[in-house]
């Protein structure tokens, strides 16, 4: 059986550039996700609501494959956090 150093595991993760946090308007971004929306000069506080940046994102005609998980990501969290249960 393996054995796993837990602390190395932990470290590997990131947390500080992985964890999304509220940066105004209810949208959740990393501090990773939001160096991506930079590198292709997105601005993402311009924008009132999760559901309106989605939409942007949507529109734009990148071919990037982080830019789609960042919109499937967002849409995921847009669905749970509005839909009734």
């Amino acid at each position: 059986m393996e054995k796993y150093d837990i602390d190395s595991l932990v470290d590997g993760l990131d947390l500080e550039n992985n964890f999304m946090h509220n940066r105004g308007n209810d949208i959740f971004l990393s501090n990773n996700q939001i160096s991506l929306l930079e590198s292709y000069n997105i601005d993402y506080k311009k924008y009132d609501s999760l559901e309106s940046l989605i939409m942007a994102l949507d529109s734009l005609d990148y071919d990037d494959e982080e830019i789609d998980e960042i919109i499937s990501l967002l849409s995921e969290i847009n669905y749970y956090k509005n839909t009734k249960k």
